[in-house]
């Protein structure tokens, strides 16, 4: 209810209504139909009236009896009798003693009317006589009702204005919202579901023309719900259609004389002609995506017919997990969604409509659009409207198709075509390896709307379950046995703090938890022992992996979980499997995850020596290059295909890779998942052949172009130290032979040096060869005359060069390489004598300097210089380390890209998709964990790059992670260095494993290395590593939860400037980066100077847009960056502007369109001319060859027109996410006061959001009272609207309004796309 406020006319407003019912039919029409929509005011007919009541500061009171649709009735009794319905009751003195003066204050009218702006204009004219400034008139009351937008809910009558022969009311109620026009009438095939009060829409089965049905001795033309279109009967009306050869056609049902009814679980249709009964039985069958119509009976007068279908089957949730006939599984789940829908792209023709989709579910109400309630599928609506279109209810499960496509139909929606028929979506899904946007291809005459949406989950799983350990793969029809792996004796596995027993294909040997051959996990720890599940034996294939679950172990876990276990196991040519598994993590719901590796769970396949020894003695040896756990991969150029090979091995089975058995090299369509073909299997070892050595693949898939040629596959191995990028590359395919070629220097014949010295000889100088690979790194150019200055906080200065000497001029005599001095050039000390004997190390190289004066203690002083290929972007150059007094050596770290021969990839690929690591790379600085058991133990880490330079720590040259300890600070423990690449785990985890590290300090036959396990935590941010324990084996295991690894990170309200953007089709990122400037851009537009920037402010107030007379359209750190329909236009996106009444979110905002022109340089931002007409939000399209995918491939074709204002940008390096300013601030910064700021920041995060929920409902308080009188002033004309504004003003406190420009222009932004913008347009994503 409104509160109580003065009036203009100083009256006080209460508001009440009586509860009288009205039981007779209304007396004026309560209806308008208005396009495809209709206004009822039935509801508020419902009343016999409506009260208000209005009191002075002068004791005088106004009584208001209102009636809609109808005469006031019982109201008093001087105000009943005639057509009156608005009376008003004068009370002078007081309410009980006064005098009481009846009035009309006009009569019920006999139409009302709808406004341009959807308000209903319901005017009671013909009051009595009235007398104004002299004149005589009638009174009149005119009652304007509007729709309250959103879900709000109604009011009641509010009076604007009451003075003088005239009162104005203003009513918000829900009785003026605009409903879809319902066409059925007393024929329409239409019936509640079965079980539910939702409405079955039959004339989602009528055909346009009509149902051919054959019985033994005639054939019949029928429809349903409605006439044979072009049938042989002729009459327009008929139904059903007999047609017997040799005698004409006979009409057996019309329109005229349809039945619905539900008889038990059966829908029955019956058309009657006469005598004549022709019943149609309905029967639900979800999976009958078109309707099956069969002949039953005929008997006398009576023909009975079937029809199977989905659309009379009560709306459920369908089924997610489908099969085929061939036993292939298909899984929709990843595409449901909880909130929110998938946003169809519409026809050319449709742009004015948007449409809106749910996959496993019924679609979810949003703030910015509205479908209708119930289990609908997908609705429609328009921009602007305030309706919505049901296209269809969850009646039918998804199909599989003969071709592999799925099809997911949802029917019986509203009707459409005047009636004849009702909407339905037909979404047709095929297997693609990229996750596409769903597309309207086509709208039918029988409005069925036809959607393609080609994505990875309509792909086969292939997923099958067996019994005794065995289970049979659904596709090539192997039978993977683990029957072998029973074990007489439990598997014991360590995790460091617990130990767990295991055993398969049955329960535990030892008893558990006091029970003997229940369990088949049992964890230990100390005397406790739990169940980690009961024994199993039953085994899923999950298309090309193996899982075994345990379940239903010992209760009272975290959170009162039951405890239970999954092992994985998975191909390994070379493991037997007999060892066990190896333990990986224990979830958040108390499940033990173990990996099992071994050769039981891998399908057939074939072995063969990699090496070759010519005539002349030269060996060659590729059996690096063959693995017996993963395999080499090479896309097609338009990433189509993906070939997918192995070196003297079949190919090893897994998800990625379904190769046919016994495969070495395999061909697989990404756009079809199912269909990978064998181009080869091991025939034999390498060998040579015109010089070249090869490995030929024979006996492959036959050839389409001739069957009787099986495909081959050719690879030629090039030697090659230095190649950049050693992997397999296609070069032909010709006559059914697949020729690769493969630069590595693996390939290279076989050296073996006679000791371990792997330095260079000194003719060659400053360089050294990677035995193992043979690359050769040469450190010759970083020689520099005078050498380089180093320095530490000790005041301790050195110079040294390189490979050289520095010089007299420096180090006052010849041959050193390293010297001391003071900051007045005294002292000068020789730190060691130059050499070019560059040394190998894994990890890195180093040069020692030694034969330097003589120390404190008698030794000759030298320099150790220590190259390291640290991470993209990390400062080159020389540090000093440290300043060893024990053994007066000087330790220099020098991270250069020299060094680099290989860098690891920092990302982890699933199934679905890529999970990148690399933002959590630092390249200054490092991340640091406690040991909460030992607090003087410090561990340092960094993220698949070696650790930066710490200042006085010696941790080892090249090491990922070091554990320092503060009693023997000089020798930290070496973790181990970032050899291997991010493995995804089952449960979507992330682990990172850096190896050869020190000697384990227990067991000296094997080296230390460290595990990462990254966690999903979506309010966690970027996140530290946690040093959870350390393993039997010297295994020191981190768990890190980070929200990088999480399927969907949802923005944060202020994230900083966006400046990157993922081009998910060319797995790279779009940077915005080199378009920003200083000082922004200005761009004159409309009598005002607009600045503008990206990837940061373009104003003092931290605006991304403003105007020079300090007008804000939204800050750089409230910024959104995403693709836009067909993803060839970036939108950038600025909101929390300058105040705004007219935009929904009351504040400004702006939008930066980038469009794709590898002609335009960098290009300007141009305004778009729809800003004419808008008040809130500016609006700007920039045509740069930035955004250009092309681009980043070749940057050499880019035009340069680099602006001379543009922040410089090294176009070398490949683009990294925006880092924090935290990790910028030097190897000194204490990484403690980091994680401290991290806290700090995401407090002040969740404080800010909670103020945002508060500011949004004090918005929607606001809009809802800016909406009254924004259609009161265009209602009227400009005095009278003037005077009422003002009225209005001082009532609300309103200091002005000024929206003069028209609602919605057209505006193509979009190439060839037109988009509607509304003056509220700039909310819609943040409301969405």
């Amino acid at each position: 209810m409104w509160p109580r406020e003065v009036l203009p006319s100083s009256f006080y407003l209460v508001l009440g209504f009586t509860v009288c019912v009205l039981a007779v039919p209304f007396d004026t029409p309560c209806k308008i139909v208005r396009g495809d929509v209709e206004y009822d005011l039935g509801e508020l007919a419902a009343r016999d009236y409506w009260y208000m009541k209005l009191t002075s500061h002068t004791e005088l009171t106004r009584e208001i009896y209102l009636s809609i649709c109808h005469p006031l009735r019982n109201a008093p009794s001087s105000c009943a009798g005639g057509n009156s319905g608005v009376c008003e009751v004068t009370i002078s003195d007081n309410a009980e003693n006064g005098t009481r003066v009846f009035r009309n204050a006009g009569n019920v009218p006999s139409e009302f009317s709808v406004s341009r702006y959807d308000s209903i204009e319901y005017v009671f004219k013909n009051g009595e006589k009235c007398t104004k400034t002299g004149r005589d008139m009638n009174y009149v009351t005119e009652v304007h009702l509007m729709c309250p937008p959103g879900k709000k809910q109604g009011m009641d009558p509010f009076m604007m204005s009451a003075s003088g022969c005239s009162y104005f009311i203003v009513w918000m109620t829900r009785a003026a919202c605009p409903k879809k026009v319902t066409f059925f009438n007393v024929t329409s095939c239409t019936v509640k579901f079965l079980n539910s009060d939702q409405i079955l829409n039959l004339h989602a089965l009528h055909s346009l023309s009509y149902y051919n049905v054959s019985s033994a001795d005639a054939k019949y033309e029928m429809n349903i719900c409605g006439p044979v279109i072009n049938g042989s009967c002729g009459k327009e009306n008929a139904t059903v259609c007999e047609v017997v050869q040799g005698s004409d056609p006979v009409i057996l049902g019309t329109t005229q004389n349809m039945e619905l009814t539900w008889k038990n679980d059966i829908l029955n249709l019956e058309y009657t002609l006469g005598n004549k009964v022709v019943e149609v039985q309905l029967f639900c069958e979800r999976s009958a995506i078109t309707p099956q119509i069969y002949f039953v009976s005929k008997n006398g007068t009576k023909i009975i017919f079937s029809v199977k279908s989905s659309a009379v089957c009560t709306p459920e949730k369908p089924q997610c997990v489908i099969s085929d006939m061939k036993g292939n599984t298909f899984d929709l789940r990843p595409l449901h969604k909880e909130i929110g829908n998938w946003r169809i792209i519409p026809t050319r023709d449709e742009f004015r409509f948007e449409y809106y989709v749910n996959i496993c579910g019924e679609v979810n109400d949003d703030l910015s659009y509205h479908c209708p309630p119930g289990p609908i599928g997908a609705c429609q609506t328009s921009i602007g409207a305030k309706t919505s279109y049901n296209m269809g209810f969850l009646t039918s499960h998804p199909t599989v198709n003969r071709d592999g496509s799925i099809t997911v139909l949802y029917t019986g929606g509203d009707a459409c075509q005047n009636g004849q028929h009702a909407r339905s979506t037909r979404i047709n899904m095929i297997c693609n390896d990229q996750n596409f946007e769903p597309l309207m291809t086509e709208i039918t005459d029988n409005c069925e709307f036809i959607i393609d949406w080609p994505n990875p989950a309509a792909c086969p799983r292939y997923v099958a379950t067996g019994s005794d350990c065995k289970v049979t793969d659904p596709l090539y029809g192997n039978v993977f046995d683990l029957q072998p792996l029973r074990g007489s004796k439990d598997y014991n596995i360590s995790d460091g703090i617990h130990t767990y027993s295991i055993n398969i294909c049955g329960p535990l040997v030892s008893m558990c938890n006091k029970e003997s051959k229940v369990s088949g996990v049992c964890q230990v720890k100390d005397l406790e022992e739990f169940s980690g599940g009961k024994a199993s034996s039953e085994i899923t294939f999950n298309d090309g992996t193996l899982v075994m679950k345990f379940e239903n172990g010992s209760e009272g876990c975290e959170g009162n979980n039951t405890r239970s276990s999954v092992i994985i196991f998975m191909c390994d040519h070379d493991e037997s499997g007999y060892d066990g598994p190896v333990f990986i993590q224990e979830d958040d719901f108390c499940t033990y995850h173990f990996i099992w590796r071994t050769r039981l769970a891998c399908p057939p396949y074939q072995v063969v020596d990699c090496s070759y020894i010519s005539v002349n003695g030269t060996e060659y040896n590729l059996s690096e290059l063959s693995s017996s756990v993963m395999n080499e991969e090479y896309y097609s150029s338009d990433h189509s295909k993906k070939y997918i090979l192995n070196v003297c091995r079949s190919v090893v089975h897994g998800k990625a890779s379904r190769c046919p058995y016994e495969a070495a090299a395999c061909i697989v369509d990404l756009k079809h998942r199912n269909e990978s073909v064998s181009i080869g299997e091991v025939q034999g070892g390498p060998y040579i052949e015109n010089d070249i050595l090869k490995l030929k693949y024979v006996r492959g898939a036959p050839c389409k172009q001739n069957e009787s040629i099986l495909t081959e596959t050719i690879i030629e191995f090039k030697c090659d130290p230095n190649a950049y990028y050693p992997y397999p590359q296609l070069i032909t395919e010709e006559n059914c032979k697949y020729i690769f070629e493969w630069s590595t220097g693996i390939a290279c014949p076989v050296e073996y040096p006679k000791g371990t010295t792997t330095g260079i000889s000194s003719g060659e100088g400053c360089r050294v060869k990677n035995p193992k690979t043979n690359y050769v790194f040469d450190l010759g150019p970083l020689k520099l005359n005078g050498g380089y200055n180093v320095s530490n906080d000790c005041n301790l200065h050195l110079v040294l060069n390189v490979c050289d000497e520095v010089g007299k001029k420096k180090c006052k005599s010849d041959g050193v390489g390293s010297c001391i001095y003071t900051q007045n050039d005294t002292a000068l000390i020789n730190a060691g004598m130059a050499n070019s004997d560059l040394h190998f190390l894994p990890g890195f190289l180093f040069l020692h300097y030694s034969g330097g004066d003589s120390c404190h203690n008698g030794l000759n002083r030298a320099t150790l210089i220590n190259f390291i290929c640290g991470a993209e972007g990390s400062k080159e150059g020389p540090v000093l380390i440290h300043d060893d007094l024990d053994h007066c050596t000087y330790h220099i770290n020098w991270n250069t890209e020299l060094a680099c021969e290989r860098r690891i990839s920092c990302f982890a690929n699933t199934w679905e998709r890529r999970i990148d690591l690399s933002p959590l790379i630092r390249t200054t600085g490092n991340y640091e964990a406690l040991n909460p058991k030992n607090p003087k133990q410090r561990f340092y880490l960094n993220v698949c790059r070696p650790l930066n330079d710490i200042t006085g720590l010696l941790c080892h040259p090249g090491s990922a992670a070091c554990l320092a300890d503060s009693s023997s600070i000089s020798s930290p423990l070496n973790l181990g260095h970032p050899t291997v690449t991010p493995v995804s785990t089952y449960e979507d985890g992330v682990h990172l494993m850096y190896t050869a590290g020190s000697v384990c300090p227990s067991d000296p036959n094997i080296p230390v290395t460290s595990r990462i396990i990254f966690v999903c935590d979506k309010s966690a941010g970027k996140g530290s590593p946690v040093f959870q324990n350390v393993t039997h084996d010297c295994q020191y295991i981190f768990q890190w939860n980070t929200s990088i690894v999480c399927e969907y990170t949802e923005e944060k309200p202020d994230s900083g400037p966006v400046c990157q953007i993922k081009y998910e089709a060319a797995k790279a990122n779009v940077d915005l980066k080199p378009l920003q400037r200083a000082d922004g851009y200005l761009v004159p537009y409309g009598g005002k100077t607009y600045r503008i920037n990206v990837c940061g402010s373009a104003c003092q107030d931290d605006s991304g847009v403003c105007t020079l007379d300090g007008d804000s359209y939204g800050l750089s750190r409230k910024s959104e960056l995403k693709w836009e329909y067909d993803r060839l236009t970036l939108k950038l996106t600025y909101y929390e502007g300058s105040d705004c009444m007219a935009a929904l979110s009351q504040k400004k905002t702006s939008a930066i369109y980038f469009k794709c022109d590898m002609n335009a340089g960098f290009g300007v931002p141009v305004p778009d001319d729809i800003m004419r007409d808008i008040e809130c939000m500016a609006i700007f399209h920039w045509k740069t060859n930035v955004t250009c995918i092309e681009g980043i491939y070749n940057t050499d074709s880019i035009p340069s027109n680099r602006p001379s204002k543009t922040i410089p940008v090294d176009e070398n390096q490949p683009s990294k996410p925006i880092s924090d300013d935290k990790h910028q601030n030097g190897a000194s910064q204490d990484t403690s006061n980091t994680m401290e700021n991290d806290a700090t920041t995401n407090k002040q995060t969740r404080n800010e959001s909670q103020y945002s929920t508060v500011s949004t409902v004090v918005a929607t308080v606001l809009v809802l009272t800016g909406i009254i009188f924004v259609v009161v002033l265009l209602l009227f004309k400009s005095r009278r609207g003037q005077r009422i504004m003002n009225s209005t003003r001082r009532l609300f406190g309103i200091h002005g309004y000024n929206n003069p420009r028209r609602q919605a222009e057209n505006s193509t932004l979009l190439g060839s796309t037109t988009r509607v913008f509304r003056v509220d347009d700039s909310d819609d994503d943040l409301i969405g």
